[in-house]
């Protein structure tokens, strides 16, 4: 089936929150393509964590962006990202994380500088006159939010922080970029990329896949908040005796609001960036696709710099439990892509739990049919 055949998300009268989008979504290889083309290649995505660059000449590769790409620090300062490709013969450049004085071919040893000119060409007059200038590295858009380098292939598109709606503005508080990690993995899932986050954002299946465990301390739905293409869902957990004393012992930073310091606040940037947040730890998913029934998943768990007793405990209390229940989430996420993609049944179907996933899809819908 082509993705091409996908049809609107589609709205039921006013009142009603239920959407229904083509179960091809998740597992027609043709729409991937095409997610990959209009979403992917114009949308502002993260590449990587910039605690990963902490000096002049430390690097990162990545290769699930649809371009290679080598993200570092220059010898300014700043964090940039190029083309992982060399200008003469197109050869690989770097792999893996590191750090580097320059750039290097391995094959025939042209050499770029941190800022991506080019500075050495062996045997230069045997080419036809070479004009350096025009032969640096190919740049990417770079920019930094919540800790991490973020990068966009798409020179049209507004600045990062313009598409943002404001979000970046909600988050200052919580100083995301001083978080340091307690885990950084990265897993291959057998499932469709938008499957986990439909499922961190929906809370109709907590009963059920969750029953044992964060469903005993959830007592409301989540209060759905949109800000443009992204969105915010805010639950309080586990209302217990000292809550209130324990959420100020381990809030530093700030200020924070009262909901802040009590209430898990989970944003997704779209199109495929998801933050759990607290003043006292961070959560990052990121889901990007290898085919339309696997993907990526980089998981992060953070706790802020320096943290010491009480907030220490709690983070890492937290991050167990976290683990605890992605094992309940991977398991049903495993049979949703054996179900969906068997093909048993063609159309989904949003419950007002769901809003969120309806609200996601509305937005690749608009990106998908620019």
């Amino acid at each position: 089936m082509s993705g091409s055949s996908d049809s609107n998300v589609t709205a039921l009268p006013r009142g009603k929150r239920e959407r229904t989008v083509p179960a091809s979504r998740y597992f027609d290889p043709g729409y991937l393509q095409l997610e990959r083309e209009r979403i992917f290649q114009r949308a502002w995505v993260a590449a990587g964590p910039e605690r990963w660059l902490k000096e002049k000449g430390d690097y990162y590769t990545v290769d699930d962006l649809g371009r290679p790409l080598i993200v570092l620090r220059d010898g300014a300062g700043a964090p940039r990202a190029y083309v992982n490709t060399c200008r003469h013969r197109g050869t690989r450049l770097l792999d893996g994380r590191g750090n580097v004085p320059a750039i290097r071919c391995p094959y025939h040893d042209w050499k770029y500088a941190l800022d991506g000119r080019l500075r050495h060409v062996p045997g230069a007059d045997g080419f036809e006159p070479l004009d350096k200038g025009q032969l640096g590295l190919e740049p990417v858009r770079t920019d930094s939010f919540a800790g991490f380098v973020w990068v966009c292939f798409d020179e049209s598109a507004p600045p990062l922080r313009d598409t943002l709606g404001g979000l970046d503005r909600e988050l200052e508080p919580y100083a995301l970029h001083e978080m340091v990690p307690i885990q950084e993995a990265t897993w291959t899932l057998n499932c469709n990329w938008k499957a986990v986050l439909d499922n961190a954002t929906e809370s109709y299946h907590l009963p059920f896949v969750h029953g044992g465990s964060v469903d005993k301390h959830v007592n409301e739905r989540p209060e759905f908040r949109t800000y443009g293409d992204h969105y915010r869902l805010t639950l309080e957990i586990a209302g217990y005796q000292w809550r209130k004393w324990i959420d100020d012992a381990t809030s530093r930073g700030g200020p924070y609001t009262r909901r802040q310091k009590s209430a898990l606040h989970k944003y997704v940037v779209f199109p495929n960036f998801l933050m759990n947040v607290l003043p006292y730890h961070f959560t990052v998913f990121q889901l990007t696709p290898i085919d339309a029934n696997t993907c990526r998943f980089f998981y992060g768990f953070y706790k802020r710099r320096g943290a010491r007793g009480l907030e220490r405990l709690r983070a890492h209390a937290t991050w167990l439990a976290s683990r605890y229940i992605w094992q309940e989430d991977l398991r049903i996420l495993e049979r949703f892509q054996s179900g969906v993609r068997a093909g048993g049944e063609n159309k989904h179907r949003f419950h007002e739990q769901e809003v969120a996933i309806a609200h996601f899809h509305g937005a690749l819908t608009r990106w998908m049919n620019r």
